[in-house]
């Protein structure tokens, strides 16, 4: 069973303006004792950084041995995104945890792979093979 930690829901009406969480939800579950979710939808950039960082990084200090980050829902992923996830590699390798990737759209995998050794991560093809336990 799934167990929602946290998670930033679109607004039920748009004003005018909108803000970063109009543009960017990301919730955080423990879809099993050994993995820690982080699911994002729509767009990673220095306007909704914060919206995706806070949840992240914060869940990373009650995470389980891996940490998976889901961005196949995302549309649009900047420099900030990256970032965030050079960020919290660094978090979960001080304490011998995993970070997994499921990267996938077009916009993720570009900068990935512009990136370099920089932005070696362990990634996996489908949210499945993210929360899969290894033994």
């Amino acid at each position: 069973m799934s167990t929602v930690i946290t998670s930033t829901r679109f607004p039920a009406t748009r004003s005018r303006r909108s803000g970063p969480d109009d543009r960017l939800q990301v919730s955080i579950t423990a879809p099993g004792d050994a993995v820690t979710l982080c699911a994002a939808a729509g767009e990673v950039d220095f306007y909704t950084a914060d919206v995706l960082r806070t949840p992240l990084i914060g869940a990373l200090n009650t995470a389980a041995p891996i940490v998976a980050v889901d961005l196949s829902k995302v549309t649009f992923f900047g420099i900030a995104g990256l970032h965030i996830l050079i960020e919290a590699r660094a978090w979960v390798g001080h304490t011998g945890r995993r970070l997994r990737l499921v990267a996938g759209p077009r916009c993720v995998d570009r900068l990935l792979e512009a990136a370099g050794d920089v932005a070696a991560f362990e990634r996996v093809p489908d949210l499945a093979a993210a929360v899969l336990d290894p033994a």
